[in-house]
Parts: C-alpha cells; structure tokens; sequence
C-alpha cells in the first residue's frame, strides 16, 4: 500500500494535469469558435480552484461532438450554402405548381364568362393554348418544366452533398470521433478532479477498498480459471471417450471374413481305416 501511495498524486498536481489537458484543448478550439474557447478558458479556473460546481456546469455546457467537429471538419462555406439551397428548394416545385393552378383557374374562369361555348373544351388545353389571352397564367407546358428543372436542380445538389459525406469524408468522421472520444476523456477527468475534496485519511480508506475488491476479482477470476480448466478435461475425457465408441461401432458394423474351407486329406485328418 506504501508503494501505491507514493505513485498517487496529489490532488493540485492531479488539478495542474488537468488544467494542462483543457488548455491543450483550448489552443486548438481558439481558432475556430470563441465561445467554446471561454466556456474551456473557465473550466480551467474552476479546475484549478477546485469549485466542483462550476466545473460541472462548464462541462455540461461543451458539446464533444460539435466541438470536435469544430476542430476537425474544414469545410468549404460552399457546401454549407448548397445545403441550405437543397433544403429551400424541396418546396420550390410544390409553390410553383400552386401558383400555376391558382392563376390558370382565375383564367379560365375569366374565358368562360366571357365565352360560355368554350366550355366544352378541355381545361388543360385551354391551359396550353393560354385562356385564349384571357388572364396571366403561365402555360401548361411551361410550368411542367419549371418544376422538372427545379426537381433535376435538387437531385444533382442532393447527389453531390451525399457523394461528399459518403466518399470524402470518411477519414474526417474517423478523426471526428477519436478527437471526440478525447475531449469526453478530457472533460470527465476534470469534472472528477475539481470534485474530488477527500483527505488524506478518506484516500487511504478509498484504496484499501480499491486494494480488497481487486482481490476479489482477482480471486474469482482464478476460480473461473479453475472450472474452466476443469471443464476442458471433461471435454477432452468425453471427445476420447466418443472417439473410442465411434471406433467400436464401425468394428461392429464392418462384415465377417468369409471362412476358408479346406479339403482335408484322409492320411491327415481321418484314421486308416482296416479293409
């Protein structure tokens, strides 16, 4: 226990390594979004006073994902203008086409009270041939394309977007999970640091617990070391034993020789018999 003790920092160098850690992630923030960089830059105060409160509320206030993102992602403000204009133009062709309908009917609303003969007539061809004049709507033909424009417009900046985070992004979605697999480790070790206030005595109590459980484990571990061993020589006891029967069962199913019937000579086998 003397030699665990020795290894066991203190509590300020274990607040000192931490504050260090969070600085670390600080540099790299800096540069990219200030306040994530303040909200680090009083985690690191509140580490190194040990105001456990503070701490966790710092810490709960930084996202390891977006702030990972933040450091590893460099991404072109081109892609992020292409994404807001696929998410706009969803609705494009459906306010396109509304509009369309919503004038073609006051056309040709306005065609038949001014000729009633015309009623016979099919609406969408009156709609391609224009309401005879008659109204502002757009032709038929004409709006059918806007809306497979605005639909083949989606699915090429839809296509590239997906092809870009599927294909190119794969090394930057591996960096952005280990770094936010480092900051999670890097926070969870400060909030425990700034929250751990136990005296010498209450540290020597904790690691004789420490010590005795990983004694137990230890001990169950051998155990199960044991009837596992033990269980594998049953195994290999009932394998021979199965190898044994299976050989005596092909050596009962296997056919007899077939006898060898010999002549027997009178001279060898039989007495002479008197005449």
């Amino acid at each position: 226990m003397a030699e665990i003790l020795k290894v066991v920092p203190s509590r300020a160098t274990e607040r000192q390594r931490a504050a260090e850690e969070l600085m670390e992630l600080t540099a790299e923030v800096a540069p990219h979004d200030d306040a994530i960089a303040v909200l680090l830059e009083r985690l690191i105060d509140s580490v190194r006073l040990g105001r456990a409160e503070e701490a966790r509320a710092y810490a709960a206030g930084i996202d390891p994902r977006a702030t990972a993102e933040v450091i590893t992602a460099r991404r072109s403000p081109i892609w992020g203008f292409l994404e807001v204009a696929r998410n706009v133009l969803v609705f494009a062709p459906i306010a396109v086409t509304w509009y369309g309908l919503s004038t073609s009917t006051s056309a040709y609303a306005a065609l038949l009270a001014q000729r009633p003969e015309l009623a016979d007539r099919p609406f969408l061809l009156l709609w391609e041939q224009g309401f005879m004049g008659v109204g502002n709507s757009i032709v038929f033909s004409t709006l059918a394309a806007i809306d497979a424009s605005l639909i083949g417009l989606l699915i090429v900046i839809s296509l590239a977007i997906h092809l870009r985070a599927d294909v190119r992004d794969q090394s930057t979605r591996a960096a952005t999970l280990l770094k936010e697999s480092q900051i999670r480790a890097t926070l969870a070790h400060a909030t425990s640091v700034a929250s751990s206030s136990f005296g010498s005595d209450e540290a020597d109590a904790l690691l004789d617990q420490m010590a005795a459980e990983e004694r137990r484990v230890f001990e169950r571990a051998m155990e199960r070391e044991r009837d596992l061993g033990d269980l594998q020589s049953a195994i290999a006891e009932l394998r021979q034993s199965a190898a044994e029967l299976s050989s005596a069962a092909r050596a009962l199913r296997a056919p007899a020789p077939p006898r060898l019937l010999r002549r027997r000579r009178p001279s060898e086998d039989e007495d002479v018999r008197p005449r």
